[in-house]
């Protein structure tokens, strides 16, 4: 695969870009700025649809349901909002307050009723959508949970934690199954692979850690970024994972040789944030620079 970046908006936002995510069916892509704002763009021109405001700080996370239809933000304004994605422009759905960092790390519950969200305390918090309501909480002993994943067959959530532990809960039982404690320092990113069979933690002490979910034991640890792991993407093939970090550099890696196959240094900031489009052709990463860069890929 030969990797260009092909396209770089600067000043996208006011202020430095925190959060980024694609939504692949209406052919957009969503950013989440400490400027307050989301803003939503056009996939192929990265010219701006429009502009969702209304939160007082900035945006700390966005999930996007499994049918493309729906997004969800969380900001520094302890307030969870809900977006309707099914019209064009999207338009505000609800909202639902919450205590101050109970809803920090976001991602939706496979029946695309529930979020699940994580919290300053380590608990992981499971939200009803429709009725705005606190479902359920599931217990754990961590310090602050800084980042959450589902693993796409709905079996697996995987929470990376402050103190660099990483914890699997099984989805239906809500019960503790691995508790990793491979890292140094906080995991700020955590992915699933497509076909659920490895959770991957990407940690302040600049290592990526591939774990094997049935059986519990770590598979591999990449080398290659020089600060802090601030984002993790797969390739929908699973074949390749991109990585984002406070280097200011976007790495590609081919998780069956355990390889960096490509670097961009398309930013003058940390890198908060890489994602995938639907066929794996694009990746878009976003910046404390406030720019926002999307890199093609395609057969030598």
């Amino acid at each position: 695969m030969v990797y260009v970046t092909s396209q770089i908006i600067q000043n996208a936002h006011e202020d430095g870009i925190w959060k980024v995510c694609w939504i692949s069916k209406a052919n957009m892509i969503v950013t989440g700025s400490a400027d307050e704002t989301i803003k939503v763009w056009d996939d192929n021109t990265l010219e701006t649809i429009t502009t969702l405001k209304g939160h007082q700080l900035g945006i700390v996370s966005l999930a996007k349901n499994q049918s493309d239809t729906e997004l969800c933000s969380t900001s520094l304004d302890s307030q969870i909002k809900v977006w309707d994605f099914s019209e064009n422009p999207p338009k505000l759905k609800s909202e639902i307050d919450v205590d101050p960092i109970e809803a920090w790390a976001i991602t939706y519950q496979n029946d695309g009723k529930h979020l699940l969200s994580t919290s300053q305390c380590g608990n992981i918090n499971i939200w009803d959508l429709e009725s705005g309501k606190k479902e359920q909480t599931i217990e754990n002993q961590g310090k602050f949970a800084m980042s959450i994943a589902i693993s796409p067959d709905g079996k697996y959530i995987a929470s990376g934690s402050e103190n660099g532990t990483l914890y699997l809960f099984d989805n239906e039982s809500k019960k503790l199954v691995h508790t990793f404690s491979n890292h140094s320092m906080a995991i700020r990113a955590v992915c699933f692979s497509p076909d659920s069979r490895y959770v991957v933690s990407g940690s302040d002490d600049k290592k990526i850690n591939v774990y094997e979910v049935q059986h519990g034991n770590i598979v591999s640890t990449l080398y290659g970024h020089t600060s802090w792991v601030l984002s993790l993407d797969f390739s929908p093939d699973g074949i390749h994972l991109a990585s984002g970090s406070s280097d200011k550099r976007i790495k590609i890696w081919d998780i069956n040789t355990k390889e960096c196959i490509h670097t961009f240094d398309s930013h003058t900031e940390q890198v908060w944030g890489v994602a995938y489009n639907k066929d794996g052709s694009k990746l878009v990463s976003i910046s404390e620079d406030k720019s926002i860069a999307l890199h093609t890929t395609s057969d030598n």
